[in-house]
């Protein structure tokens, strides 16, 4: 055994064969079985922001040891492995801050957080008094600066969300911990504790709300039978999950279990006051909002795995397992307060019908039988917000590739110093795209393009609409506006005096097929908006829906969080072009007062984490075994 402890080194010296070793805070590590690309078996563990795949079946019961925190010495793992193999893997482990001496990992568990008392989290709450969008004085105004009719609210707040700052009878905002927008939420009394579940929820600097999780208890029983009301709903309009959901169909079940709730306060005719909802709709919201990140997650985020597309097959033990590797039980603040078997019956009823473990209530209180009879009318409400949804998010995607497309057609063409200053600033946004933004990559562009026509059309068919052209077909324009390109190509002219001509010309093709397209999303949105109008007894609107509407759900945000600016503000910093985008057109008026104004010099592109995985360092000499950081 000497020769392997020999061989086992660190910066901290050479591991003696009988120490004994463990994984620290092994409470918080969690190990997934999966499957290689090749489909052979291999164990993950997910511990102190790493990964480590063992990819042979004779490393699985080291790995097992590990995430049960069970020590182990060098000489037991040479026992398993072999000199050579155990010696290069504890010394990987070591290296990677996965094992350290026992008695220091016992030392450290004085130190357990299970169900303390733990400070509030949150920073101030922006918002003084209770709001909703339904008050006569404009919420929108007063967190943007600017009014919106409320026939256009869910084309800048996603169906899914516009519930969130509406208080329930607990006085407790729909959307807890998480409202959106942040700028909306309200300083409430909360019972924040140390999260005592086994897992990467086990973080001593994030608390879990134990006020939300005792009132999902309270109301548990009830909330489920709703839920599985809502599913028979939904498969109604959807037979085909019956035979397998996919993501697509159970992301469209979330948000149709949300919308109840949502068309409650939100119906013109008769709303449910702000304040008045019944705690078990907004503890619906709260649970199933969770699985709803998760399949978003899924879908849009290219992290830690690739994105997956609306018609791959999921079920309630994938979802898990996904959310736990990926860390969707956790938000900036805090951590899901939800104990593992309630996540599961939650998930067992959503999508097998099958009973939680508690049982079902015989019949619902009259109140929520009152609100389920509204199901119907609630899953038309979500399915018309994802129309909305999908017309309003496909721009994003078309407004990174015109930056990009920007940048190329500015590439080696410029000739004076305003025309240099603007090719530097317009690399500058091709970089903060590139490093802060999940819409840089041509694949990922297409691959959010997909799910949207995916998202639109099967909502479509949800409603009974007839089938028609995709989502993306619809917003590709088939001419182009040659009045406004004139006026753009005019005033970009303007400010690049000295300037190939030919330059201004082109970068207002690319501006200008993006306001087309941007004109034929608000027509899209506007009928699907006038549907859900008359479905909530909504006022016809008062004024048409414009492109610069749609960038209030960036406002509201509360901070600029976008990789690169709106690109009608930026056009009108650099060109001094007001730009109004509507269905009927497009209108382009320039300053006058200041033709010949200068480009501003570039800016550095907005600080941020990179959207990207970390790197691996492999554990030497066995194939795809890999420690891996998580960002």
């Amino acid at each position: 055994m000497s020769s392997v402890a020999e061989r086992t080194e660190t910066g901290q010296g050479r591991i003696a064969p009988d120490l004994p070793l463990a994984l620290p805070n092994a409470r918080a590590a969690l190990l997934q079985r999966q499957n290689d690309a090749e489909g052979r078996p291999l164990l993950v563990l997910y511990a102190l922001g790493k990964e480590v795949s063992f990819d042979h079946p004779r490393q699985f019961a080291l790995a097992e040891r590990l995430a049960a925190g069970v020590p182990l010495t060098l000489a037991e793992c040479a026992a398993d492995l072999g000199e050579t193999e155990a010696g290069e893997t504890i010394a990987a482990l070591l290296g990677a801050g996965l094992l350290a001496p026992a008695d220091e990992v016992r030392a450290s568990l004085a130190l357990r957080h299970d169900h303390r008392r733990m400070p509030d989290p949150l920073p101030v709450a922006p918002l003084a008094r209770p709001r909703s969008w339904m008050d006569e004085e404009s919420l929108m105004a007063e967190l943007t600066g600017r009014a919106l009719d409320l026939a256009w609210l869910e084309a800048v707040v996603p169906v899914f969300r516009t519930a969130h700052l509406f208080l329930d009878r607990d006085g407790r905002q729909v959307g807890e911990a998480n409202v959106f927008p942040p700028t909306a939420r309200l300083a409430v009394e909360t019972d924040w504790r140390g999260c005592p579940y086994a897992g990467n929820r086990y973080q001593p600097d994030k608390p879990m709300n134990a006020t939300a999780l005792r009132a999902m208890r309270k109301h548990w029983r009830q909330m489920m039978l709703l839920l599985g009301a809502v599913r028979e709903g939904y498969l109604v309009r959807f037979p085909a999950a019956r035979a397998g959901w996919t993501i697509g169909h159970a992301e469209r079940l979330t948000v149709c279990a949300l919308a109840l709730p949502s068309l409650l306060l939100l119906d013109c005719a008769a709303p449910v006051a702000n304040g008045a909802l019944h705690p078990a709709l907004s503890n619906l919201f709260r649970v199933v909002d969770g699985v709803r990140l998760v399949l978003h997650q899924m879908l849009f985020v290219p992290v830690h795995e690739p994105m997956a597309g609306p018609h791959k097959l999921v079920d309630a033990d994938r979802i898990l397992a996904y959310a736990e590797r990926n860390y969707a039980f956790h938000s900036d603040h805090g951590v899901c307060a939800g104990p593992r078997f309630m996540v599961e019956d939650m998930l067992g009823v959503l999508l097998d019908g099958a009973a939680p473990r508690s049982g079902l209530d015989t019949a619902l209180e009259p109140e929520l039988a009152a609100a389920a009879r509204g199901i119907p009318q609630a899953i038309d409400h979500a399915l018309l917000g994802l129309q909305t949804h999908a017309a309003a998010f496909a721009l994003w995607p078309a407004m990174a590739e015109t930056y990009q497309a920007l940048t190329a057609g500015l590439s080696g063409r410029a000739q004076t110093e305003a025309g240099t200053a603007l090719v530097r600033r317009f690399e500058g946004h091709f970089e903060a795209l590139s490093h802060r933004s999940f819409l840089a990559v041509p694949e990922w562009r297409a691959h959010r393009a997909a799910v949207y026509d995916d998202m639109f059309a099967q909502a479509g068919e949800g409603l009974g609409q007839s089938p028609g052209a995709a989502l993306s077909a619809r917003l590709s324009p088939d001419r182009r506006d040659g009045s406004a390109h004139a006026a753009l190509a005019g005033a970009i002219a303007a400010r690049l005096p000295g300037e190939d001509p030919r330059l201004a010309s082109d970068l207002s093709e690319i501006i200008v097929a993006f306001l087309e397209r941007a004109r034929l999303a608000l027509g899209e949105i506007e009928a699907v908006q006038s549907a859900q109008g008359r479905l909530l007894g909504r006022a016809a609107p008062a004024t048409g829906l414009t492109l610069d509407d749609l960038n209030l759900h960036n406002l509201l945000m509360g901070a600029d969080v976008r990789s690169v600016p709106f690109l009608s503000d930026e056009l009108l910093a650099l060109f001094g072009v007001t730009i109004t985008v509507t269905a009927q057109g497009i209108a382009i008026a320039s300053d006058a007062a200041d033709p010949a104004g200068e480009v501003r010099q570039p800016h550095p592109p907005a600080e941020g984490r990179r959207h990207a995985p970390g790197g691996g360092c492999p554990v030497p000499g066995h194939g795809a075994s890999t420690v891996r950081k998580h960002t």
